[in-house]
């Protein structure tokens, strides 16, 4: 670990709050930005990143004015607290400055993610030799390391997005521990896990089985069955969806009555290693060194490779089975009914009336509604504009008031007055366009939020079910993702923002140099500026390709595909 004063080592730990320790004491990390900076440095640690990297992740949409100077500010800060023993003048060990950008240069064992990730890979290697209990322990022992939620408290689409890489591989590393004691024979000690798991990652189908097998094995096969049910009930209802195969397979043998685990198995027979973050940048995924917590083992994410369209044929039919898609045995994504999406009538109506009901004066109270609803800045700031023109206009209106016993109005009265109808009527068409379109609000936000975690721990199914694929009609709401791998360009054209140059340059590099594995590889290959991939961030989702399932190309919106 790396060397402190009096021999007491550093640890930093992000599988919670972002914290540094110098032996069992904790280091005040100073400001929120400031452990924010540090996080950042060690999701890559060991790798430069950027300053504007730091201030994409760190600040988001709204960067200070001098971003490089705040970023500097605060590593001298942190290097302050993490080495003080270190002259004022002497450049950083810890974290050094290079011409890629900053980098946290501290031991493996010195983060906890990164030993997170060692213990995975040795309860792999006891697992692939035997030693159950051995490994069972390993990986209990990694689990412990957890203490909450990865990078508590810190907000971004950055951290959110090494939040549920981290999360995921938590969420495996359970399902491997629950399968060693289901093959330990040890069901009735672990149905009160499998329940706890079961609530805190719901989208797991494999914890569900696995549930359902502890279940049968202790002699209670109706609620086995019952947890199949409400599993079903649940992605139905949130996704359309039928349970996967996994669950299918374990419900026909419970009900056939078959016992489960009655040979040794080996649960990591299909997968050897345990999938584990990739890092936010970067194009490939890197090697399994020293420093680095988003190492990935090799094919984590499969490279796209186009198929040959003449060696594409259809396979036979198997007896009992239907034919095999000439797609290489899993159909391409097929075409639901659309979803209704209800149009707000009454919302158009009454931010059409408001205006009128109270004589121009609470003109802005609609956009205040909305700006708090929609959590954007600028309806506010239409809100402060139509108040700032009502005063205007009652300025006018009492700076020349007419004689009460005269029936004309003065100029300025005129003024006023044609000022207070004119408001109203251009905020009451104003408002009514603005609540016929619902844009972006929390129950979106949290439709992208569900669609975005049922891809991450069953991609294949997310892929077939269309989630990112405004391009086609489906039976459910993914809240406006859009799949940055398989979405043709003229769908990508209408982002906002986005420009139909720019979206045709997303389609030519994924087909000449792959797909992508994070929304952020568009900054890493030079195809999308960082302040637009940060705007579209919560919008943009990559489903990994497979060579069986082809990226749609560039289509012009003004002309029909060639066939």
């Amino acid at each position: 670990m790396t060397d402190a004063p009096a021999g007491r080592t550093l640890r930093f730990e992000i599988l919670g709050a972002v914290r540094a320790l110098r032996g069992d004491e904790p280091v005040d990390l100073g400001p929120a930005k400031q452990r924010a900076v540090l996080a950042v440095l060690l999701l890559e640690a060991g790798r430069p990143v950027p300053t504007h990297q730091i201030v994409d992740a760190v600040w988001g949409d709204g960067p200070p004015e001098n971003g490089a100077n705040v970023v500097q500010k605060y590593v001298a800060g942190l290097r302050r607290v993490l080495e003080p023993e270190r002259s004022p003048r002497t450049p950083g060990e810890l974290i050094a400055l290079t011409n890629g950008g900053y980098v946290l240069r501290a031991d493996p064992d010195a983060l906890d993610a990164e030993r997170f990730q060692t213990g995975l890979a040795r309860a792999s290697a006891e697992r692939r030799a035997g030693q159950l209990v051995e490994a069972a322990e390993t990986l209990r022992e990694a689990l412990d390391l957890w203490q909450g939620e990865a990078l508590a408290g810190l907000s971004g689409p950055v951290f959110e997005a090494a939040r549920n890489r981290l999360s995921d591989a938590r969420a495996t590393a359970w399902e491997k521990w629950a399968d060693i004691e289901l093959a330990r024979g040890n069901h009735t000690g672990l149905m009160p896990d499998l329940v706890r798991l079961v609530e805190q990652f719901p989208l797991r189908e494999g914890l569900r089985a696995q549930l359902m097998i502890a279940l049968h094995q202790g002699g209670r096969q109706a609620e086995a069955l019952a947890v199949f049910r409400d599993a079903r009930a649940y992605f139905l209802d949130e996704f359309g969806a039928e349970p996967g195969e996994r669950m299918q397979e374990t419900h026909r043998r419970i009900l056939r009555g078959e016992p489960f685990y009655a040979e040794p198995v080996d649960p990591w027979a299909a997968s050897d290693e345990i999938p584990v973050p990739r890092g936010p940048a970067g194009d490939a995924p890197p090697a399994a060194t020293s420093g680095s917590l988003i190492a990935a083992p090799s094919g984590y994410i499969q490279q796209y490779v186009p198929p040959d369209p003449t060696e594409i044929v259809a396979a036979p039919a198997s007896p009992g089975h239907p034919p095999l898609s000439p797609w290489g045995g899993a159909p391409p994504p097929p075409a639901y009914a659309a979803p209704r999406r209800r149009f707000p009538i009454g919302e158009v109506i009454f931010a059409a009336l408001l205006p009128f009901v109270v004589c121009s004066f609470g003109s802005w109270i609609y956009f205040v509604y909305a700006g708090a609803r929609r959590q954007d800045k600028r309806q506010f700031l239409v809100a402060v504009g139509y108040a700032l023109l009502f005063v205007v206009a009652l300025v006018f209106a009492a700076i020349d008031p007419s004689p009460l016993e005269s029936p004309d109005l003065s100029t300025a009265e005129a003024i006023g007055f044609l000022m207070f109808m004119g408001i109203a009527v251009v905020a009451s068409v104003h408002g009514a366009v603005l609540a016929s379109h619902p844009g972006d609000t929390p129950g979106t936000r949290s439709l992208r939020e569900q669609a975005r975690q049922f891809a991450l721990f069953d991609p294949a199914r997310a892929r077939q079910l269309g989630i990112g694929r405004p391009d086609l009609l489906r039976a459910f709401d993914d809240g406006g993702l859009v799949d940055v791998n398989h979405v043709p360009g003229h769908e990508l054209a209408r982002l906002p923002g986005l420009s139909s140059e720019q979206a045709h340059r997303i389609v030519m590099d994924r087909l000449n140099r792959g797909p992508y594995a994070r929304p952020d590889e568009l900054i890493a290959r030079g195809v999308l500026p960082a302040r637009t991939v940060s705007r579209l961030a919560t919008r943009l989702i990559c489903l990994p390709v497979t060579p069986a399932n082809t990226p749609a190309g560039w289509h012009s919106p003004h002309s029909a595909p060639r066939g």
